[in-house]
């Protein structure tokens, strides 16, 4: 029996031009993907970013998750810095 994990995670963002730099940020790293346990796919629909996870297990989805989380929040605190 094959296990699958997914997941799907909705950011609201302040404007359109944050979620076009967003999503052009982290959309190489969909491409390059290490592993094949773990797919991303980024939906970008106005001023929100969609980002869809499929995995083959909890452990690769967790680790998928926390990569992304982790661009994410180095991507606000570059853009909190810029603007400061």
């Amino acid at each position: 029996m094959s296990k699958k994990a997914s997941a799907t995670l909705k950011l609201a963002l302040r404007s359109e031009k944050a979620s076009e730099a967003i999503k052009a940020a982290l959309e190489p790293e969909t491409k390059a993907s290490v592993t094949a346990r773990s797919r991303v796919k980024i939906v970008k629909e106005g001023k929100n970013i969609t980002l869809f996870f499929d995995a083959s297990d909890t452990t690769a989805l967790r680790a998928s998750m926390n990569s992304y989380l982790n661009w994410l929040r180095l991507l606000k605190e570059l853009y909190n810095s810029l603007n400061a």
